[in-house]
């Protein structure tokens, strides 16, 4: 038997603490080029005081916890779990160094699921929440699963060097859905993807010594964005989102009219905009939260599509599209029919 696959809810999670540019250590970075903050268009980001216990896990579980709420569901309920960051090292609670088990594991104890809850850990990078989406209206369809929570948790400043610009790129949040069977028209219509790695390696983690503590003994991984890295990224990357889109919608039998809405990854306003002229929107048809929350990378787009359900930009029955591109370079879109999804 077949089943269509439906978001029943989003619920987010944010820091206490809210930094401004105009704030340290944002700033203080050194040698920022000109129209940088234009051109990436972030204002501020949430960001979290390990000394108050804020962390990675500690956003996740207030994430889902409001997920499966909404849905209407128990924590034993949940099938599935599937767990998205690129934090990876410091994403733990407890410790700073953990990398396994991921979050995904970490929730299953947290929620207190079932023991016979499947866990998970996705990790393409920005895209991660797609691919997420995939996994689990695929499970959902076949009848293996009936509950399926998706947490994407990302704590970017725990791994930003302050000392490059690059660290003045993201914040941190989380954003939890819960996926599950439904009767109606609520599905996972269609969706496409693509890899092109040949700039695989201007956006990674790359292990150094913090510049306050040289020395090996000190090393750990840091975000690194290339210095071409901005100019090389405007090369393939607005392109490649309108080329899957375009893609999804064929599958769909769709075009740009019967598409109510358009939840991108935030990256920057100005890949955004190009995205949006790529594909033929205005800016009516699509939701921006980079400016807030900067780039939340694998949460970025479910807390997108939260702010665009508070804002009444989705509504149920409506047909949206979700796209967005990743480092590595990973590319994706989807297009769904929506129920009522709970927020």
């Amino acid at each position: 038997m077949r089943y269509n696959s439906s978001i029943k809810s989003v619920a987010v999670g944010f820091p206490e603490k809210y930094y401004t540019n105009d704030m340290p250590p944002f700033s203080s970075i050194p040698n920022l080029p000109k129209n940088w903050w234009r051109n990436w268009g972030m204002e501020g980001r949430y960001m979290v005081d390990k000394e108050k216990g804020e962390s990675c896990s500690q956003l996740a579980k207030k994430a889902s916890l409001g997920a499966i709420k909404k849905a209407g569901i128990l924590a034993h309920d949940i099938d599935l779990i599937i767990g998205t960051t690129c934090t990876i090292t410091g994403w733990s609670d407890k410790e700073n160094d953990r990398i396994f088990p991921g979050i995904s594991e970490y929730l299953k104890t947290e929620l207190q699921c079932k023991h016979s809850a499947m866990t998970i850990e996705v990790n393409q990078a920005c895209i991660s929440f797609l691919v997420a989406l995939q996994m689990a209206s695929d499970y959902i369809k076949t009848g293996k699963y009936k509950n399926v929570l998706i947490c994407s948790a990302e704590t970017f400043t725990q791994i930003a060097d302050f000392s490059l610009p690059s660290s003045t790129l993201f914040g941190d949040g989380a954003a939890a859905v819960v996926v599950g069977r439904s009767e109606k028209e609520g599905k996972l219509v269609s969706s496409h993807y693509k890899s092109v790695p040949i700039y695989n390696d201007i956006a990674t983690l790359q292990w150094k010594s913090p510049p306050d503590k040289p020395g090996k003994e000190f090393t750990r991984p840091y975000f690194t964005l290339g210095q071409d890295a901005p100019t090389q990224m405007q090369t393939f990357v607005p392109h490649n989102v309108p080329e899957v889109t375009f893609k999804a919608l064929e599958k769909a039998n769709a075009t740009l009219e019967d598409i109510h809405h358009f939840v991108f990854h935030q990256p920057s306003k100005m890949l955004i905009r190009m995205w949006a002229m790529g594909i033929g929107i205005k800016k009516d048809k699509y939701t921006t939260t980079v400016e807030k929350y900067s780039c939340l990378s694998s949460a970025s787009i479910p807390v997108t599509l939260y702010f665009a359900l508070k804002d009444e930009k989705i509504k149920p029955n409506n047909k949206i599209v979700f796209a967005g591109a990743g480092i590595g370079w990973g590319f994706g879109a989807q297009v769904w029919n929506t129920e009522n999804i709970n927020y």
